[in-house]
């Protein structure tokens, strides 16, 4: 937005003053303020530099204020004869109008500006008849009292639970009503909106990151756009959705029976490994932070993250959360910490162990510590903690180190989870 400045402009945003013409008298006297230019003066969007000439006959100067100071930058009243005033940009879609009153002791008049609104760029509209529709049910996660929908629309349907390479996949949350029982769960009837403030009121879409418009490249990758705005029309298995995401506005609509999956039970354990694990990193990024004593425990935490080059929509995420009692060097042996005795749900800070990988509570699906995650479409398939064993960190040099772990999950049936690597840690 340009802002000319050069006429050194003082503002003199103030509460409007009544204005009359004074009623002639008899004899009548000589109006000493006139105004010699236009009365109304119109602006594009852009807004910009304005005038407004007058003659005046008398001494002192004349005082310009307005009743809509915001769509202003500045109005000069510094050069007699002339009130100069600055328009600023309208962003908005609606047409904006201000007076600007001049006046002198008793006489006045007013010009009225009047400001074009914003372009709206021009909207592609698709129509998308989609031919499935999958969901969970997450019951009062997010909100107590109120319902936790996930959708997903699409008219390409999956392979085997997983995208298809030029799929196009329609992603939203909903706050509805709790569902009435956890069998054949479907989407409440009613007329939702788009709610970006987060206030978890009822029959509104909402985005926690997962609302958006994807698109499935040719290499896999996923390209997603969040939605701008959107609405929703659910009358039984009848939905409508109507979407604008990167400058497009998407009308999908589905016809036909489903169901939402329910919410899960969340068990003692958080590995979701059938097997013993050898972790990948050969796509990943590696770095290491020091975290001073985050834990509050009287000693440094360390972070090694190894996060995947397509970022944390695809392959593996690895994250270990080590305490040593040094600040200076990430290199030593660390051993799982176990937990407290007098509470089995909070690890064993102390000096050369690593944090095991843990649920904040036992209703939280919220992890810390040392964890192990595999990634696919942004949605993590794979995951478990770090529970048992050791990690052991070499310095080779020159920012290179060795990384070993020989670890075990908290399944059941304990996994293990084993790396060897080497290389540079940023």
């Amino acid at each position: 937005m340009r802002r000319l400045f050069s006429l050194a402009f003082v503002a003199l945003f103030s509460l409007v003053v009544s204005c009359e013409q004074m009623k002639p008298q008899d004899p009548q006297p000589k109006q000493p303020l006139t105004l010699t230019s236009e009365s109304v003066v119109d602006f594009s969007a852009a807004g910009g530099v304005g005038a407004i000439n007058y003659t005046l006959d008398g001494e002192g100067s004349v005082v310009a204020t307005t009743d809509n100071p915001q769509m202003f930058d500045a109005i000069n009243t510094n050069t007699k004869g002339v009130v100069r005033f600055s328009v600023n940009e309208n962003v908005t879609t609606d047409i904006r109008e201000a007076n600007i009153i001049v006046s002198y002791g008793d006489y006045c008049f007013t010009v009225h500006i009047i400001q074009a609104a914003a372009e709206v760029p021009g909207v592609t509209v698709v129509e998308v008849k989609a031919n499935q529709l999958v969901g969970n049910y997450y019951g009062e996660d997010v909100c107590p009292g109120v319902g936790h929908y996930w959708v997903i629309l699409t008219k390409d349907g999956f392979d085997n639970g997983n995208t298809v390479i030029g799929g196009e996949y329609f992603r939203f949350d909903l706050i509805a009503p709790l569902a009435q029982s956890t069998e054949n769960i479907t989407l409440p009837d009613g007329d939702y909106v788009f709610d970006p403030s987060l206030s978890y009121e009822l029959f509104t879409i909402i985005d926690i990151n997962n609302t958006d418009y994807t698109w499935i490249e040719g290499d896999g990758s996923a390209l997603g756009y969040a939605f701008e705005n959107a609405s929703l029309t659910v009358r039984g298995n009848k939905i409508e959705l109507v979407a604008l995401a990167n400058n497009t506005e998407y009308h999908v609509s589905f016809e036909g029976d489903y169901t939402l999956t329910p919410p899960y039970e969340i068990t003692d354990y958080v590995s979701s490994l059938k097997s013993d694990t050898v972790i990948d990193v050969s796509n990943c990024t590696a770095s290491y932070n020091s975290f001073g004593d985050y834990w509050e425990c009287g000693f440094n935490n360390w972070c090694i993250e190894f996060v995947c080059n397509d970022g944390m929509t695809q392959g593996t995420y690895l994250v270990l959360d080590l305490i040593s009692s040094s600040t200076t060097t990430i290199a030593g042996t660390y051993v799982a910490s176990g937990f407290t005795v007098e509470d089995p749900t909070k690890p064993d800070f102390r000096a050369g162990v690593f944090v095991p990988g843990f649920r904040v509570s036992d209703t939280s699906d919220l992890l810390l510590g040392s964890l192990f995650m595999v990634y696919k479409d942004g949605l993590c398939v794979s995951q478990a903690p770090l529970y048992d064993g050791s990690v052991t960190v070499t310095e080779l040099g020159n920012g290179y180190y060795t990384i070993v772990v020989d670890a075990l999950d908290d399944a059941p049936v304990q996994n293990k989870i084993t790396l060897n690597w080497t290389g540079y840690l940023n």
